[in-house]
């Protein structure tokens, strides 16, 4: 009887060490979010639940309002 692919890659996966899982975790977390790499920002952002609202409610938002940029990134 033939492996399928998924077969053949969990035996695989058994016989490497942790840096190599480590490696084929994050390679197998590139590959199933690649879409979201070649989306345009406007695109991403509507993927993310509410993030549209949010960003039309900060937009309505006085300047006077706002946190300065560096009480958010303190490195700025």
């Amino acid at each position: 009887m033939d492996m399928t692919i998924r077969e053949s890659i969990k035996t695989e996966i058994d016989t490497l060490s942790d840096d190599a899982l480590r490696e084929v975790r994050d390679f197998m977390l590139f590959q199933k979010n690649r879409s979201l790499l070649e989306m345009d920002d406007n695109t991403y952002l509507k993927t993310i639940p509410g993030m549209a609202d949010s960003i039309k409610e900060g937009n309505q938002t006085p300047l006077s309002e706002c946190v300065p940029l560096s009480g958010v990134w303190t490195d700025v």
